[in-house]
């Protein structure tokens, strides 16, 4: 009786190691889906607003690393490349992950500028890429997303005229340069965004972009938000409302 239950227990105790043994070796699959979001043209910003753009949905890292190859093609085929995770600001991609790697970026490397891009994606930063023929380099600058959170708001209908302001401090150090907003008569002044994008020129664009864009009177339809920047003040975005006919009302 002694022998049949120590028996019992000895096999019982094989088949839990055996147990325990085939689940720790079995392969954990981690999904790599991702929605990026990007635009491609000589002036990506621009491309953005006449809404121009593209939304893919990856599945696979080697899907996403084919992504950033095109991205490195086309910046050196003379484009500006700039993308986002659409997912920026929400629980699916954390916010503002906080990374060692500096947020500019100029290099000869492809397999360097790609582990940035990699970076700034999952530090949920927007990209914009270039590349300088003369001297063979890449050019990378990414910036805080403001991310297309929730909002207990609905999508209205804004008019107003488009305007440049600075950048809200929401990197460190700031950013600097100038992005779009619609200055509505009598009321605040919205940083346009999409995705949470905002449409950054830094101090080398054109005067003559600026110039073209500074003052036009339009309409636009899309979420107000409310942000609070680095330094604990508050300003407004709306977020463009994005059909498949493109943007409304822009």
């Amino acid at each position: 009786m002694k022998t049949t239950f120590r028996l019992t227990a000895f096999f019982a105790a094989v088949l839990l190691l055996v147990s325990c043994t085939e689940k720790s070796i079995e392969p954990v699959i981690i999904k790599q889906e991702r929605d990026i979001f990007y635009a491609v043209a000589e002036n990506a910003t621009l491309s953005v607003l006449s809404g121009n753009g593209t939304t893919t949905h990856l599945t696979t890292d080697d899907q996403w690393e084919s992504l950033l190859d095109h991205f490195c093609d086309y910046a050196q085929g003379g484009e500006q490349v700039m993308f986002c995770n659409t997912h920026t600001g929400s629980q699916s991609l954390a916010k503002g992950t906080i990374t060692d790697t500096p947020t500019s970026i100029t290099t000869s490397d492809r397999e360097e500028l790609k582990a940035w891009m990699k970076a700034m994606e999952t530090a949920g930063k927007t990209v914009i890429v270039t590349y300088n023929e003369g001297n063979g380099t890449w050019n990378g600058r990414a910036y805080a997303n403001l991310g297309a959170q929730a909002s207990e708001s609905e999508a209205q209908d804004y008019s107003g005229t488009l305007t440049f302001i600075p950048t809200p401090v929401m990197d460190n150090p700031p950013l600097g340069g100038m992005v779009m907003a619609l200055q509505v008569s009598g009321s605040n002044t919205y940083i346009i965004t999409m995705h949470g994008m905002m449409m950054w020129f830094d101090t080398d664009t054109s005067n003559d972009t600026r110039e073209l864009l500074q003052g036009t009177q339009t309409s636009l339809t899309g979420v107000a938000l409310t942000h609070t920047d680095l330094n604990g003040d508050t300003f407004y975005s709306v977020e463009l409302l994005v059909t498949e006919q493109g943007i409304i009302g822009f």
